[in-house]
């Protein structure tokens, strides 16, 4: 469908007080960094089947090292064109495993597939990225449903899910992407996902990833649709903006997760 620009202000929120007081590690919220180089066009949808195999040893794109560090990231259609070598620098190699039309579910089982494939390099994943909602969202009526009864249990399950695979990573999630759709729940539909998000992460210590504003127009309240192909892809120029706030989170170096707002978030403050 063609769609309409959904207004985002002002969202749903959760209070800083009530998720403190739900754990002792709130989650970070950090806005992306700048400073990445541009990456390639998109040239058209290709969708990653789940049967997919990433086997790191049956194809390493680089010889191995004793301190290589391994970031992966779990996503979506909206991650699948993220190119995980470009990422790469150094002893940090980035592992691209994103598949079209994932939902929470279906990314508990890539993360499965993997850890299942690749045993014997499970030990060098430090850091973990997981971009999902989108497809869980985009048809979701928030005002007929509950959305704490519906999905809260599926991000608790991949997070444990994630937690016994992967015991040395990092866990870190950043915002659902803005949206456009002919409903008029759905900017509802997806502050309330960001909110239920964070609200999860600070309860299970997870780093929380806030880059939603950066896919704004100037005034903060529309999804800017210079950086989108459709209702909710992003095209090349929304890509680089994505990737600029994945190759942060990749080489950021936090330890604890603890609450940082970002002044320049207007429409979205959490």
């Amino acid at each position: 469908s063609s769609g309409i620009n959904a207004e985002y202000g002002p969202p749903l929120t959760v209070s800083l007080t009530q998720l403190q007081a739900v754990s002792k590690k709130p989650p970070v919220s950090l806005e992306g960094a700048d400073g990445y180089s541009p990456f390639p066009p998109l040239t058209g949808s290709t969708s990653v089947k789940f049967s997919t195999t990433h086997n790191l040893s049956d194809n390493p794109s680089k010889p191995a090292s004793s301190n290589e560090k391994l970031c992966l990231i779990f996503g979506t259609s909206i991650t699948e064109h993220v190119k995980g070598d470009m990422m790469s620098k150094g002893s940090r190699t980035v592992v691209n495993i994103s598949s079209s039309g994932a939902n929470i579910n279906d990314i508990k089982q890539l993360a499965s597939d993997f850890h299942h494939e690749n045993l014997s390099s499970i030990h060098k994943v430090d850091k973990i990225i997981v971009s999902v909602g989108t497809n869980d969202v985009k048809f979701y009526n928030c005002w007929k449903r509950d959305m704490r009864k519906d999905i809260k249990p599926k991000l608790v399950s991949l997070i444990k899910n994630l937690k016994q695979l992967f015991p040395s990573a990092q866990i870190h999630f950043h915002t659902m992407l803005p949206i456009k759709l002919m409903y008029k729940y759905t900017a509802d539909s997806v502050h309330l996902f960001n909110n239920l998000l964070l609200e999860t992460c600070s309860q299970h210590g997870c780093f929380f990833f806030d880059c939603f504003s950066r896919f704004l127009d100037e005034r903060g309240v529309l999804c800017n649709q210079v950086l989108f192909r459709d209702s909710y892809h992003l095209n090349s120029a929304g890509l680089k903006v994505l990737c600029r706030a994945l190759k942060f989170i990749v080489y950021s170096n936090l330890f604890n997760p603890h609450p940082r707002y970002s002044p320049y978030n207007r429409s979205y403050p959490c």
